[in-house]
């Protein structure tokens, strides 16, 4: 199951002011672990993976493949809640459970899904751009590491769509953490959407079976 996006805090980013509703920074760096390089990579990720999202969902759903819909429409409301864009996380929940429940109205859940996006993608062209993995040079900090692994194994284990954008922001954490054949064999299991599967073996590669 997906977290929620949590309340907003009073404590803004120094890059970009949160826009309420909208585009929380401070709640999505504090799922980060206040890694504000790592939130901007997920921040481009989001804007370049995701901004066409409302058409494609609808596009599947005029097709019929309400199951497609529905797995698109989680892994939108998953990265949405990754980022801090509560009102996006709201519309792609609502649009999911009408896709579940095969429910009327589903058009129209699209057309909110489709309005709160475009005002996220507002948000993010807008915001100033703060730190990237290109403006600063790659500094090996192993208690990092070991936080990218517990916040990658945390989102394998609610089977939420954000782990995807963890795995590919964090290459070299996680590379650097568990090895590269191991995160190879953790990324390939995971965007197989065998998230089961994916953290048994972040588990085992990071010498943790059986814990959470």
């Amino acid at each position: 199951m997906t977290t929620a996006p949590r309340p907003s805090s009073a404590s803004d980013s120094p890059h970009a002011a949160s826009a309420p509703g909208v585009l929380d920074v401070a709640d999505g760096m504090g799922r980060l672990l206040g890694d504000r390089a790592l939130y901007d990579q997920i921040l481009a990720r989001f804007r370049d993976d995701y901004r066409e999202s409302a058409g494609t969902i609808r596009a599947a759903i005029g097709a019929g493949n309400l199951e497609v819909a529905e797995r698109l429409a989680h892994t939108l409301k998953g990265a949405a809640g990754l980022i801090g864009a509560s009102s996006l996380y709201l519309q792609a929940s609502l649009l999911e459970l009408a896709l579940r429940n095969r429910a009327p109205g589903q058009e129209d859940a699209v057309a909110s899904v489709e309005r709160a996006l475009e005002d996220v993608m507002r948000a993010i062209d807008s915001a100033p751009a703060g730190a990237t993995a290109a403006d600063a040079p790659a500094q090996p900090n192993a208690q990092a590491d070991r936080a990218v692994v517990a916040q990658l194994a945390g989102l394998l284990d609610r089977g939420d769509g954000s782990a995807l954008d963890v795995l590919e922001a964090s290459r070299a954490s996680l590379a650097a953490a568990l090895g590269a054949v191991a995160f190879g064999e953790v990324s390939r299991a995971a965007n197989r959407f065998d998230f089961e599967a994916a953290l048994e073996l972040l588990r085992r590669a990071a010498g943790e079976p059986g814990q959470a």
